[in-house]
């Protein structure tokens, strides 16, 4: 049975689907990237934009309940990283000195560009910043990561807040960077408010909110679709 399926009707059964999440995290062979045959660890966890509120909590208690799990014998409790996209790019606006500079200008800038384009300036000076094509997002979440690594609190990472940074933080652009990060066999869970799926054409695409057009992306294993270990239990 699978964790759930794509074109169910919401509201799902979000309490079941993070059981089943569990579930599979809980295995070694997740952990340490041998489910992949080789491929990047990388994974996309859709759900739907209407129970955003209930999948946040559950987040947080997935990682405190995969951290205080009781491993099996040679095997260690896992530790569990969470970014929060929306978090981080706060962080690097703050960082760089520049946040209430972007606070005061905000109202003034949400206007055409001075070359007569449409466009948005706001917008355009937060991608300038925040995109995943930039340095100062990816080194953000590079630093995050050593430092829990260091403490052995990096065995898997969760991926949050992609609802709350769009537009200037595209999911597919950050995913296809993600590896410039992170080593291939580590578990990079995103948490995406959404549709990711297959087409026909075996291509995968996901779409923001299920409203927004789609972005071609399949680098990622869907865990909607992974074997439910529970077993329809």
């Amino acid at each position: 049975m699978a964790v759930s399926n794509m074109v169910q009707r919401e509201p799902r059964d979000i309490e079941r689907e993070f059981d089943s999440l569990f579930a599979i995290m809980r295995r070694q062979s997740f952990r340490d990237g041998s489910d992949t045959a080789g491929e990047p660890a990388n994974y996309i966890y859709a759900y739907p934009p209407s129970q955003e509120l209930e999948v946040e909590r559950r987040i947080a208690q997935l990682a405190n309940r995969l951290q205080s799990m009781t491993p099996e014998a040679g095997d260690a409790s896992p530790g569990v990283l969470v970014i929060d996209l929306y978090d981080t790019a706060i962080e690097v606006l703050q960082e760089s000195r520049i946040f209430d500079r972007v606070l005061k200008k905000e109202p003034r800038l949400h206007r055409a560009s001075p070359d007569g384009e449409v466009g948005d300036m706001f917008l355009q000076s937060l991608v300038d910043k925040l995109s995943p094509d930039k340095d100062d997002l990816m080194n953000a979440i590079a630093e995050r990561y050593r430092e829990a690594r260091e403490h052995h609190q990096a065995d898997i990472v969760f991926i949050t807040g992609v609802g709350r940074v769009y537009p200037y933080i595209r999911t597919h652009t950050l995913m296809e960077r993600i590896q410039l990060v992170f080593e291939q066999s580590r578990p990079v869970v995103l948490f995406f408010p959404g549709t990711y799926a297959k087409t026909a054409s075996m291509v995968s695409t996901m779409r923001l909110f299920d409203r927004l057009g789609a972005d071609n992306y399949y680098r990622s294993f869907s865990l909607n679709s992974m074997e439910d270990p529970l077993g329809g239990q």
